[in-house]
């Protein structure tokens, strides 16, 4: 298995455990402490590559921003 960050490895479980598995990187934002948008949004960026997360461009507001859904370990 890939070796995560401690960082990596906390959103990750943001990702799954508190946004059911599927989030913008601002609903994640909301569940850190300490950490800026561009960090978390990075992190996420570092699992998709990872093929820990896939990324899709959906409208949120009156943007559109990229979400991010964790894939399912197998």
């Amino acid at each position: 298995m890939n070796k995560l960050t401690d960082k990596q490895e906390m959103i990750l479980n943001i990702l799954k455990d508190e946004c059911e598995g599927s989030a913008f990187a601002e609903d994640v934002l909301e569940k850190t402490e300490g950490l800026s948008i561009q960090s978390v949004r990075a992190t996420l960026s570092s699992l998709a590559t990872k093929g820990l997360a896939t990324k899709s461009k959906e409208v949120r507001g009156d943007k559109i921003l990229t979400k991010y859904t964790a894939v399912a370990a197998e």
